[in-house]
């Protein structure tokens, strides 16, 4: 099993080093970004007569930063099937607003300080401020599209797709908090949560684009299931990315300040001794006052020793592969493309760890 895993590891980091991502989303960004910007400025400012305190939190949230990948994804999905980018815009700004609404939820709900290196809106505003302004920007994500330059049935198609997949990015959130008291949560019921949570904005940015660029019933599906898997992907190097590199954040380990059950936490509680496992349980449960870096440390040390990072960094491989399997692609090679772009530009802050893990060269904690 060592070996083959090793395959993997060595496989997957030759593919990132040998690739060069055809999608170009700094060009992308340059030349659409500002119109972005533009529509979600344009629906902030329109929906209160007289003016609205929500947006200047609005503005304070968006100027943090942010890779805005939600908002260039369809744009991306839009010129990988010969359709132009323009026409995609409103869809690109209702995802980017979505994606940001649950960005200022979920920093309320995880006690979240910073993000992005800066103070969250809920640090900054209050709690109750901040969930005022995460739900407007639900409402302000579906009337980006009440007026896009499309037929009737296309922009119905939009916003009823928009309302599920939130309703399905709630589920998973939900199910994340729910997992907090399983005791020996399964891998299965991690990924479930995942392909809600993370998975479901990557299927509304990808397979929404592609409906609306009329690809045929069979490649939207196909392009549901690939986005699922990429969801999957994204989340658990971000996973890996809170414990073993830069997220941003006041320290490393948020994830376990947090309590939360991540991808790492899940394999070690499968695969530990029992009196490892409790540990690792009162310190998940324990307040955040009463975890130091050394605990984050010792962390970091067991989750190595007892393979979860191996194990984490190997799913991001099979996820990857698993996404390309989807039938779209062999239909449209552009979205191969478009999709083996995505992963580089995701998996590139623990590229060193991948890279380490190829060699069998022990990365710095």
């Amino acid at each position: 099993m060592r070996r083959i895993k090793d395959i993997a590891f060595r496989g997957f980091s030759r593919t990132l080093k040998k690739r060069r991502s055809i999608m170009d989303f700094n060009a992308l960004g340059q030349k659409y970004l500002d119109d972005i910007n533009a529509l979600m400025n344009g629906v902030v400012a329109a929906s209160v007569v007289g003016g609205t305190s929500l947006e200047a939190m609005y503005h304070y949230h968006m100027s943090t930063g942010g890779k805005r990948l939600r908002a260039l994804l369809p744009l991306a999905v839009a010129q990988a099937l010969s359709v132009p980018p323009e026409r995609l815009l409103p869809w690109g700004a209702a995802c980017e607003m979505l994606h940001n609404a649950t960005l200022v939820h979920d920093d309320v709900q995880d006690g979240d300080r910073l993000r992005r290196g800066q103070p969250t809106v809920w640090a900054k505003y209050g709690t109750p401020r901040a969930i005022n302004l995460g739900d407007a920007m639900l409402y302000w994500a579906p009337l980006l599209l009440m007026s896009m330059d499309a037929a009737v049935e296309k922009r119905e198609a939009l916003i009823k797709r928009l309302l599920r997949q939130s309703l399905l990015i709630m589920d998973g959130q939900e199910r994340e908090f729910l997992l907090k008291d399983v005791e020996s949560p399964s891998m299965d019921a991690y990924f479930k949560m995942v392909e809600g949570k993370t998975g479901g904005l990557f299927m509304l940015t990808l397979a929404g684009a592609a409906e609306f660029c009329d690809a045929p019933a069979k490649a939207v599906a196909d392009f549901e299931t690939a986005a699922a898997h990429l969801g999957v992907l994204f989340q658990v190097q971000d996973d890996v990315l809170d414990l073993y590199a830069d997220k941003g954040r006041l320290q490393r380990g948020a994830d376990i300040f947090e309590g939360k059950i991540s991808v790492l936490v899940v394999h070690f509680l499968a695969n530990a001794p029992q009196a490892e496992r409790a540990w690792l349980r009162r310190l998940l449960n324990a307040p955040r006052e009463q975890i130091g870096p050394d605990d984050i440390a010792k962390v970091a040390r067991a989750f190595r020793e007892r393979g979860s990072l191996d194990f984490a960094v190997s799913e991001i491989a099979r996820r990857h592969r698993l996404a390309l399997k989807s039938g779209v692609f062999d239909d449209y090679p552009a979205l191969s493309m478009l999709l083996n772009a995505v992963v580089d530009r995701f998996v590139a802050p623990i590229r060193p760890l991948i890279d380490a893990r190829a060699t069998g060269v022990k990365s710095a904690e």
